[in-house]
């Protein structure tokens, strides 16, 4: 366990931001790995089918993502105040309670899939492929619930380590399983969703005994665990806001996808190899960025306000370093990125100008990202919230305001003028100080402990 506020903050950034990285470049390895399978051992329809759920899954594990990350902050507090016990406990209720409530919302998700699949406009050709995928990856959520817990917690405690050990045993169960059932059985596009579910399991697994080893290092395995109403509510008031941003960030896409969705089979494709890839980019910054959430987080519960500033200005130029190596790759290597993938010349076509004409504008991104991890630790989610729903609500207006006139491009034009309409918000509130709420700026008045 790590406490980033403690020695060398530039090399406490570096050794914490490079297994995260490492681990969501695993992680979109076996994602790009599978997609290839897909598209060659099955079709580019395979890669159509999965793509037009795509959205919609990522809505959904988005409640888990934002809830994880807000936990995590509190865990991370707790873990600089050294208050161990309370931590444990915490860990244990919200883990609990969410796996059973993405129990339920995953048998909603199947049983009303018609309705969904109807709204979402997906072709009845594509339909059967779209369901095989969409309801085993929906009934298995449950296990990445887990994962993205196991992840999210040992971010907070400063195990980077253990990510990194869980993504390379799911990229080799993943991607042999994926191998053996889609080229050996011929169990076409749902060998994916099973193969990533069944990977999924075995690293819930490997992430409980981990948080059993981690409590008996602190001492507190044996404790009891407590359902106290008060601590549910106050850890909900960490959770909901980033719960609440990364649902209404990915809810956008949900609502784009109707408009996808009608571009056809091989502008589908292409849309989605252009996201796989940009995946992989937003990745590398986003993981590089949560060294500062958790550093702010860790400060804030040991009183170490005065580094806070130097801290994010580490980050920032870390995060772009780090972005460097994979952005410039992506874009003057996007056409034989993309033939890896895809063999029609109109998939090609709308993958290779996605990569070209939109991947360097996220940059932008990546401000909105720096400040969303600011807001979230400094307590500030009123704020996290209004600036992700400008993202959401520009991208959907954008999209529907264009796409009659420019279909897929107006879909890719709408995605960067919302980076770009919501970093202009985000700076502004940034540099005037009104994210600061009265408890932050007290704490920044105090002198170290």
């Amino acid at each position: 366990m790590k406490k980033l506020y403690e020695g060398n903050i530039k090399r406490n950034f570096f050794s914490f931001a490079l297994p995260l990285i490492i681990t969501i470049l695993f992680s979109q390895a076996y994602n790009i790995i599978n997609t290839i399978m897909a598209g060659h051992l099955i079709g580019d329809d395979a890669i159509s089918a999965i793509g037009s759920t795509a959205p919609l899954i990522s809505f959904i594990s988005s409640l888990c993502w934002g809830y994880g990350t807000g936990i995590s902050i509190y865990v991370a507090i707790l873990f600089g105040r050294e208050d161990y016990k309370r931590m444990a406990n915490v860990i244990k209720v919200n883990m609990s309670t969410v796996s059973l409530l993405v129990i339920f919302l995953s048998a909603f998700c199947i049983l009303f899939y018609n309705n969904i699949f109807d709204f979402l406009n997906i072709e009845p050709s594509m339909r059967k492929d779209a369901f095989a995928y969409y309801s085993i990856y929906i009934a298995g959520l449950v296990f990445l619930n887990i994962n993205w817990c196991g992840v999210y917690i040992s971010n907070a405690l400063g195990l980077t380590k253990l990510p990194l050990i869980a993504s390379v045993i799911t990229n080799i169960l993943n991607i042999s399983i994926n191998y053996i059932l889609i080229k050996i059985f011929d169990m076409g596009v749902g060998a994916t969703a099973i193969a990533t579910i069944f990977s999924a399991f075995c690293v819930s697994i490997f992430y409980v005994v981990m948080m059993i080893k981690t409590f008996n290092e602190l001492k507190v395995r044996n404790s009891k665990i407590y359902f106290n109403f008060t601590e549910l509510k106050f850890s909900f008031s960490f959770a909901f806001p980033s719960m609440l941003q990364q649902s209404v960030m990915y809810l956008s896409s949900a609502l784009v996808s109707p408009l996808t969705n009608l571009c056809g089979a091989s502008a589908i494709a292409g849309y989605t190899i252009g996201m796989r890839i940009y995946d992989v980019n937003a990745g590398v910054y986003q993981n590089s960025n949560k060294t500062i959430s958790s550093f702010i987080a860790q400060c804030v519960g040991a009183g170490k306000q005065s580094i806070i500033k130097k801290g994010i200005k580490t980050g920032l130029f870390q995060t772009i370093m780090f972005l460097l190596i994979f952005l410039i790759p992506t874009v003057f290597l996007s056409d034989p990125i993309s033939r890896l993938f895809l063999d029609s010349k109109e998939g090609l076509h709308y993958s290779v100008i996605f990569m070209k004409c939109c991947m360097p504008f996220v940059f932008f991104n990546v401000i909105n990202n720096l400040i969303h991890a600011i807001f979230r630790s400094a307590g500030a989610g009123q704020y996290l919230v209004i600036s992700t729903l400008i993202y959401a609500v520009s991208r959907c207006a954008y999209s529907y305001l264009l796409f009659d006139k420019y279909e897929m491009y107006g879909i890719y034009a709408a995605m960067v003028l919302s980076w770009i309409t919501e970093a202009i918000f985000g700076l502004v509130i940034y540099y005037s100080g009104k994210w600061k709420s009265p408890e932050y700026k007290a704490f920044e008045k105090i002198k170290d402990n």
